[in-house]
């Protein structure tokens, strides 16, 4: 934006010539000489956020997936974020699956076999279901059942 300097009579002729809406000196001044206002600069695209990652078998997950497994009769839900798993009965985060499973049953397991997700209808699905098909060793890769 730049200034102008003008005289005081120019500015009352400017002001004098305002419409209804127009509540600055450039809007009159627009108007008058058949200026249109610009677009505003579009928005940037963001990509969705992701929550976790693991090259190793081709899986990325958005910010906010959840899963979850029982373990000894507790129900334990993590939520992928920040490209970690929170887990949300203690809010300790973990940098990988293995780790987040092992912090809940202080073994060492599958933890592909050991945590569920739900599917978009509501199905329990095997988290390993959700690696690209060439690690899954024979499971299949099918978020819609």
């Amino acid at each position: 934006m730049r200034n102008i300097s003008i005289e005081t009579d120019t500015f009352a002729a400017i002001w004098g010539d305002r419409q209804p809406g127009e509540e600055t000196e450039d809007a009159i001044i627009r108007r008058k000489f058949g200026i249109k206002k610009p677009s505003p600069p579009a928005p940037p695209t963001v990509a969705p956020k992701v929550g976790f990652r693991e090259p190793r078998y081709g899986l990325e997950l958005p910010e906010g997936f959840t899963i979850f497994r029982i373990y000894k009769g507790t129900e334990y839900r993590a939520m992928a974020t920040d490209g970690q798993w929170l887990l949300v009965n203690s809010g300790d985060t973990y940098p990988s699956l293995h780790k987040l499973s092992r912090a809940v049953s202080g073994n060492v397991e599958n933890a592909w076999n050991n945590w569920y997700f739900k599917s978009r209808y509501g199905k329990r699905r095997l988290v390993s279901e959700l690696r690209d098909p060439q690690f899954n060793h024979g499971y299949t890769h099918s978020l819609s059942a």
